[in-house]
């Protein structure tokens, strides 16, 4: 059964149960099952009205709520292709353009659909690019067919490996490629998920995490109406003006599912006023999955022990790892298979190798990601044997009913195992990942994980977290030069630039042994990123060559 027909079987059982909470700000609104069945059953005639047709493709730039899902579901059902993209409210007009742009060339949408305050934004991303059906605007497309031409019976049940969603890749390595998920690996997804983490019609998922994106549509949007419970979307916008709005909204809805990358709890545990966090009751969290970057075990520890005393407890923490080519999931812990925590030597992981940390020796601490859902395989390919039979840091590669059919156009995966880029190792049947192959910094033969890096400059005063991209520049030398670029935060007491730039040296130096050449600083927004917030590191070096940063 599809997602849109799990939500016609949810609408007929259990038509007043909450399917979904939508917070704007102060304004609640919620949808029980019969009224967001009703809501996308509009949806999808207004589509058909407007001209679509099954296997046209639907460009979705819409917000965390109920137009998000409607027009989402609505598509799915009548075999229309839906295409969610990234809002101007969550991304850098540079950003959202292009990448917006990128996706409409590629993928040829016949439509799109975004809300009025977006709409100018959006034509002007477009430019001269063509869309036949036009832009329109939220709640046109439900409007668009009188209520008399509403069909009244549900679509035809599409086949297993017919095209659900199209999902496009962050791009924060070159351009978005269009991930084509089958309805046959959206439901293998969801059903390991339902698996592994014991869902439940009493569960309550809350997202503030972009619904374009595959962890908020997955986690907030497909698995809850897969498993019959229901989800609470918040504004990210709302999380970033305000970490601990997250939390609240946790507090208040009985929250129980909730997923976020590891910065997100970084965040929540450096902004989360005493104040704040006297108001709150984590009880009820069973799984707060981590995943979407490096997961580190620093962050884990501060975030368990800062909300300790609002009831949280440390093994409802959850490390995952996963991708939009997987559906979102491929390995994970839970509060029963808690992750795996690994002291290894500093200088024998930047070699490759993986080796247990004695006393006095430079360690790095390391947090498993979990365990292979089932029916999943993973593998790390490696050029040599492990060092004194233990492993090697290498490429994940992985294979599993949950993957995708291919990238858009083709949609036809050649291969059976899927080789993600990723570097990571396999240690008593838990994978621990270190970074992206391409964004490792490879130095006089030792590599540097931007994980690394970044967890060093964060204790850097006066620079912004999470903003910083560190590469060799070739100067005909053996190694090249090393070059870090980072943001300065904003605001009163940021140090000079030349005493920022002296302690990012300081502290690379003595955190990992890292010589810097040059520190280029820049100010808030002049690195350039994806729309889920990730530094793009080979577009900063081009940018750097060609002199078009905006230093200070």
């Amino acid at each position: 059964m599809t997602i849109p027909g799990r939500l016609v079987r949810h609408a007929r059982r259990r038509p007043d149960a909450l399917a979904l909470t939508c917070l704007d700000g102060d304004a609640v609104r919620r949808l029980n099952y019969r009224e967001l069945n009703a809501l996308v059953d509009a949806a999808a005639s207004g589509l058909l009205a407007l001209g679509a047709r099954p296997g046209d493709r639907l460009v979705m730039v819409l917000p965390n709520d109920e137009s998000f899902v409607a027009v989402l579901l609505a598509a799915m059902g009548r075999g229309i292709l839906p295409v969610p993209a990234a809002t101007p409210a969550t991304t850098r007009p540079e950003a959202f353009g292009r990448r917006l742009r990128s996706i409409v060339a590629d993928c040829r949408p016949v439509l799109v659909v975004t809300t009025a305050p977006w709409r100018g934004a959006v034509l002007t991303a477009l430019g001269d690019l063509d869309v036949p059906g036009g832009v329109h605007t939220w709640p046109d497309p439900a409007a668009a067919a009188p209520r008399a031409a509403r069909p009244a019976t549900p679509a035809p049940v599409p086949a297993p490996d017919a095209p659900a969603f199209l999902q496009y890749t962050s791009g924060s390595t070159g351009s978005p490629k269009g991930v084509v998920i089958s309805h046959r690996a959206l439901h293998a997804s969801c059903a390991q998920a339902a698996r592994v983490y014991g869902e439940r019609p009493q569960d309550v998922a809350v997202t503030w995490v972009p619904l374009h994106h595959d962890m908020g549509l997955v986690t907030g949007v497909l698995r809850p109406l897969f498993s019959g419970y229901g989800s609470v979307l918040m504004a990210p916008e709302a999380f970033v003006r305000r970490p601990a709005s997250w939390l609240s909204a946790v507090t208040a809805h009985g929250g129980t599912l909730s997923s976020a990358p590891d910065f997100a709890y970084a965040l929540c545990a450096r902004k989360v006023t005493d104040r704040e966090l006297a108001a709150l009751d984590l009880r009820s969290w069973r799984v707060a999955r981590s995943a979407g970057e490096v997961v580190r075990a620093a962050t884990a520890e501060r975030f368990a022990a800062r909300f300790a005393a609002a009831g949280f407890s440390a093994g409802s923490l959850c490390p995952s790892y996963g991708m939009a080519e997987a559906t979102l999931t491929v390995t994970t812990a839970t509060p029963d298979r808690p992750p795996a925590r690994l002291a290894v030597r500093t200088d024998a992981l930047r070699a490759g190798r993986v080796e247990a940390a004695g006393p006095g020796t430079p360690a790095t601490v390391l947090l498993s990601s979990g365990t292979p859902l089932p029916g999943t395989q993973v593998r790390v390919r490696t050029r040599s044997p492990g060092h004194g039979g233990g492993p090697r840091v290498g490429e994940v590669v992985v294979r599993g009913p949950q993957l995708f059919r291919g990238y858009w156009p083709a949609a036809r995966r050649r291969a059976v195992w899927h080789a993600t880029g990723d570097r990571g190792f396999l240690h008593e049947g838990h994978l621990f990942v270190v970074g992206r192959t391409d964004d490792v910094l490879v130095h006089h033969g030792r590599n540097f994980y931007p994980a690394d890096v970044l967890a060093a400059c964060e204790e850097v005063p006066g620079l912004r977290p999470g903003r910083c991209a560190a590469f060799a520049l070739a100067d005909g030398g053996s190694g090249g030069r090393v070059c870090l670029v980072a943001e300065v935060a904003d605001g009163p007491g940021t140090p000079p630039p030349a005493e920022v730039a002296a302690g990012v040296r300081r502290r690379l130096a003595g955190a990992l042994d890292l010589y810097v050449s040059e520190v280029v600083l820049l100010p808030g927004g002049g690195l350039p990123v994806t729309t889920s917030g990730k530094v793009r590191v080979g577009e900063t070096r081009r940018r750097l060559v060609r002199g078009t940063l905006p230093r200070l």
